[in-house]
């Protein structure tokens, strides 16, 4: 008889985690927009902030002086920046572009926010690829939804 009390116990806690599951997993579209754009206004270098703080000191190098050593020339004229700066600096344009397709679908203007959207997909395809076929579906689903409450009514 025990037994039997605390197997229906046991199924009903399964039951209902499960449904606590899948609920979670409806959280809505506005969430993900929300989520996603606030990825996207994230600084570029916050990840060399973050590298900085393990850094650890070097101890000076006793040894040959380093005048003697062949130094580059600092007023002879040379690139500025290097190849990792500037891709970063291009990676912020295209997260400002897919902002600004965010930012649409934010102020309720879907048909302009997926033309937006595919343009930025076919314009960068490799760039958060994952993310902008998600939010591709995302502003399908919310176009869907909103044709559907009209006739629900």
């Amino acid at each position: 008889m025990k037994t039997l009390i605390i197997a229906v116990i046991l199924a009903a806690l399964a039951v209902t985690s499960h449904a606590q599951a899948q609920e979670a997993k409806k959280t809505g579209w506005g969430d993900f927009f929300k989520n996603l754009k606030n990825s996207l206004s994230q600084s570029a270098v916050s990840s060399e902030r973050k590298r900085g703080r393990n850094a650890q000191g070097v101890a000076a190098v006793r040894g040959d002086d380093q005048s003697k050593k062949n130094f580059a020339d600092p007023n002879e004229p040379g690139l500025k920046g290097d190849a990792k700066s500037a891709k970063v600096r291009r990676e912020m344009a295209y997260d400002q572009e897919l902002e600004a397709a965010i930012d649409l679908v934010n102020k309720g203007k879907l048909d302009e926010s997926l033309k937006a959207l595919e343009n930025f997909k076919t314009a960068h395809p490799k760039h958060k690829t994952a993310d902008v076929d998600k939010a591709i579906e995302g502003v399908k689903a919310m176009q869907a939804e909103k044709a559907a409450a009209p006739a629900a009514q």
